[in-house]
């Protein structure tokens, strides 16, 4: 078996069907632990997120505002998944696909409620303020397996070259060389020397950036699909109930049996709906852990209100557009049917690749962080600089090659994240429900020593 076969393997593990159902099962589990939180506190958490956005700082610790350190978070998870692999979700499962989605987003608002909360929680303050966090340090600190933090950190530093550097820069120059017949050699250029100047202000500058600009991008999305949609508004509602007949009549495949069709549909809805949102796999707890909040669970809120936005807004908004268009009908790639939704409004193509560039081009400045503060956590501070340059590098060339071995060797790493990651959060299950109990109860928090 050469490399390849060996990554495909394990990849079709990771990211297959038993692994989407432990998805679910262990986000239902934190949806218990945390007393229904997503559901039973949606008032609590929309006045404490969206309600605060101008609240800056709420405590001593981190280096950034709640809302920039979400907005690193959805710089990362609001990306070409939401466009595309929704599409591609579809075109495999049918339109119920898109219902698996919206219950794998259920579930994975508890999920990424636990992993902020205990990434602000198990953060490692340092003598000059600054302060690191996210799985690698409540497994090693939480469930003092320093090895296993370890291991989450290498797979997270080697995914960021591939799915949030390689990949996001060749999508980016595909995109505008179609659209705008911009060459790839200039879009990497211009990447490549944007990535250096925001990597080297660390991460107030990066918070600036994705305050600024992902806001801007998520309005600018919305209003595109808003438009397409108001000139097919007559086929918004046999949208939706498509997605709710498929999903029901187990029937979303396109042949086979009924079974086979159940689980391909099943396994495309969660598992683009995870890839989306990064639920379960760890990466924007990363992020989470630099607010400054006087409570992790004040944060915790930031994880779900990142999950409604990703996957219940955003991808809904896709998925109406693809199906009341009758675009995925049909068929070809997901960027053909993309282009085909959009394709009812004037310079629809243009727009459409100026979102696609600007969802890839924040995950690819939110990734650099996440494998520099995971590569940091292996090697020490001294790794900062030659990762930010390996980074940089990587962001040059990304749009010229298509680095096959190592955007599948990424993913898997991407996938295999998850392994610690939830083995943590089931573990520590425990200490989500007592901070979550003594944030409603007002008691005062302590970090861990």
């Amino acid at each position: 078996m050469n490399v390849m076969e060996w990554i495909n393997q394990i990849n079709g593990w990771v990211w297959g069907f038993e692994m989407m159902l432990v998805f679910l099962a262990v986000g239902l589990y934190l949806t218990v632990r945390s007393g229904f939180i997503q559901f039973a506190r949606i008032g609590v958490i929309f006045r404490e997120t969206l309600g605060a956005i101008r609240e800056r700082t709420l405590g001593s610790g981190g280096e950034i505002s709640p809302f920039q350190a979400t907005m690193i978070a959805m710089g990362a998870t609001i990306g070409i998944g939401n466009i595309v692999g929704v599409t591609a979700a579809i075109l495999a499962g049918g339109p119920g696909a898109i219902f698996w989605m919206w219950i794998a987003a259920l579930v994975g608002m508890a999920t990424k409620f636990a992993e902020a909360t205990l990434a602000v929680h198990f953060r490692r303050q340092f003598a000059d303020g600054s302060v690191s966090g996210g799985p690698m340090y409540y497994i090693a600190r939480g469930l003092g397996l320093p090895w296993l933090g370890g291991l989450f950190a290498v797979f997270a530093a080697v995914a960021a070259f591939g799915i949030g550097n390689v990949v996001q820069v060749s999508a980016i120059a595909g995109t505008l060389e179609t659209q705008l017949h911009i060459a790839p050699a200039w879009t990497g250029l211009l990447a490549g020397l944007v990535v250096a100047v925001v990597l080297a202000g660390g991460v107030r500058r990066i918070a600036y950036f994705a305050q600024a600009l992902v806001p801007l991008m998520i309005l600018f999305y919305l209003i595109l699909a808003v438009a397409v949609l108001a000139l097919n508004a007559a086929g918004i509602w046999p949208a939706l109930r498509s997605i709710f007949e498929s999903a029901f009549s187990l029937q979303a495949g396109f042949g086979g049996a009924v079974g086979v069709a159940t689980i391909e549909m099943i396994k495309a809805g969660v598992g683009r709906g995870i890839f989306s949102n990064e639920a379960g796999l760890g990466s924007a707890a990363i992020a989470h852990a630099q607010a400054q909040v006087d409570h992790p669970v004040r944060q915790g809120f930031w994880g779900v209100m990142e999950v409604f936005v990703d996957s219940i807004v955003i991808n809904t908004f896709t998925a109406l557009v693809v199906l009341s268009t009758g675009a995925w009908m049909a068929g070809g790639t997901p960027y053909e049917v993309l282009g085909q939704g959009f394709g009812g409004i004037v310079s629809a193509q243009a727009l459409l690749a100026v979102a696609l560039a600007l969802f890839a081009f924040t995950t690819l400045i939110s990734w650099a962080f996440y494998g520099e503060e995971s590569a940091t956590f292996l090697f020490g501070e001294g790794i900062r600089w030659p990762y930010r340059l390996a980074y940089v590098v990587m962001a040059f060339v990304g749009g010229l090659g298509s680095f096959t071995t190592l955007i599948k060797l990424s993913d898997t790493m991407n996938g295999l994240m998850a392994i610690p990651n939830l083995i943590a959060l089931v573990l520590l299950g425990g200490v989500v429900a007592k901070l979550t109990r003594g944030f409603f109860s007002g008691e005062p928090w302590a970090p861990p020593k």
